[in-house]
């Protein structure tokens, strides 16, 4: 009797829940290409989840654009992405000692606004380069303002792709996400 009951209480509730969170779930990890023309520079490929919009803002003067990508709906997140490239020709793309100490100043900035003290840089390998990263939990927080920080910097053909990752600490799946994007994007024509 009681074996029956468990049974129907299982097909009943359970089942239906997990096949809705696993129907949830899956939605937001499909990624797809999104392809942003740069001035000069050829395309800029990343894949990310399908339901992150998008925005594109290029300043005048045919100088490097920002991506955001946000999310479609949800919790706020904000992933920022601007794609520099060399001033010439004849400049070779950042190298890897150099990107590591960009990143490295970047992240004795943000130990005043952090909770921790020690803030160490995470390197991965990107699709074309070397890249660098932190993470930085905000101390205090402003009503509205998101809780952490990562930021980095990585090669993608001769950009160098500096990413902010703007997130709350129930989060980190976005940023995982996020970084998996960065490691595998490309610049098609280097």
């Amino acid at each position: 009797m009681m074996n029956a009951r468990i049974n129907r209480i299982v097909t009943r509730v359970v089942l239906p829940m997990l096949l809705i969170a696993a129907t949830a779930s899956g939605q937001g990890t499909r990624a797809i290409e999104r392809r942003f023309t740069l001035p000069d520079h050829g395309p800029f490929v990343i894949h990310v989840p399908a339901d992150w919009r998008q925005e594109l803002r290029q300043p005048p003067n045919r100088l490097p654009p920002t991506i955001t990508f946000a999310p479609g709906s949800g919790q706020p997140f904000q992933v920022l992405l601007t794609t520099i490239w060399p001033a010439s020709k004849e400049r070779a793309p950042l190298s890897r000692d150099r990107l590591r100490a960009v990143v490295e100043r970047s992240a004795q900035s943000a130990r005043a606004q952090s909770i921790e003290r020690d803030l160490p840089l995470v390197e991965f390998q990107g699709r074309s380069g070397p890249g660098f990263y932190f993470s930085a939990p905000d101390r205090a927080p402003k009503p509205g303002e998101f809780d952490s920080l990562t930021h980095g910097i990585v090669r993608v053909g001769e950009l160098s792709v500096t990413f902010t990752i703007l997130t709350n600490k129930v989060q980190e799946p976005i940023v995982k996400q996020a970084l998996d994007a960065l490691k595998g994007a490309l610049q098609e024509g280097a």
